[in-house]
């Protein structure tokens, strides 16, 4: 049994799960479930990261959006992610996702 004193842990790994700050994090609704979503430019490239709401520890999306972005743009890489097997309520690696002139691809 791991003991964490101030913080939960894992029941999976047995790692450390912090929550997300709230700053800086703005939250949307859609198709019933709320999400937090950050817009961060890292060396020149949009990205946007989005979490679920109520997930500690959960999977993160990272989408590279082109310089003007809208809030649609947004749902669309929710949608593409979750269609392509992201469940932001389970412990894992990040999903990358990059949008194109046809729309969303995966990123490796």
């Amino acid at each position: 049994m791991i003991l964490l004193i101030g913080g939960k842990v894992c029941q999976f790994c047995g790692t450390s799960l912090m929550s997300l700050s709230q700053k800086g994090y703005k939250t949307i609704n859609h198709r019933d479930v709320q999400y937090r979503w950050n817009m961060k430019n890292r060396n020149g490239i949009n990205e946007v990261s989005v979490y679920t709401n109520a997930a500690l520890g959960g999977r993160e999306l990272i989408a590279e959006l082109p310089r003007v972005v809208s809030l649609a743009m947004v749902m669309d890489a929710i949608d593409f992610a979750n269609a392509n097997d992201w469940n932001p309520n389970e412990v894992g690696q990040q999903m990358r996702c990059k949008h194109t002139r046809r729309g969303f691809v995966l990123v490796e």
